[in-house]
């Protein structure tokens, strides 16, 4: 399955939102958003983007439970997901570990931590 978009951003804030889309569309890549789960589900059963932006706390679910779904399923084992949130480092570190995410950013995030996961998209062979 190929994916129409690179990025999918799943995250309640719109103004995070807009941010990331500049961000990410400013890098050659393209993507959508949705701000919930359940709009992300619907995303992913017609399509497999190369990464995942996933908020943590989500109005109508966890991130890190649907991470772990997501990693448990074959066709979704290659996609990238950072955690985007501004929860303690310990915790999303650990949390990143057991649910199997490649990786995270804390909220307020640094410019530059996007271009080295960018650049890991262009170099790899996901989704």
């Amino acid at each position: 399955m190929y994916s129409k978009y690179d990025i999918l951003i799943v995250d309640d804030s719109r103004f995070i939102i807009a941010l990331l889309k500049e961000i990410i569309k400013s890098k050659g890549f393209t993507c959508k958003a949705v701000e919930n789960i359940s709009e992300a589900k619907e995303e992913l059963n017609n399509l497999i983007p190369k990464l995942i932006f996933l908020d943590v706390n989500l109005p109508d679910s966890n991130g890190y439970e649907f991470c772990k779904m997501l990693k448990s399923k074959e066709k979704f084992r290659k996609v990238l997901i950072y955690y985007f949130t501004g929860v303690s480092e310990a915790e999303v570190a650990i949390k990143a570990l057991e649910t199997r995410a490649d990786g995270y950013l804390k909220k307020p995030f640094d410019l530059s931590d996007f271009n080295e996961i960018l650049e890991h998209i262009e170099q790899s062979n996901v989704a």
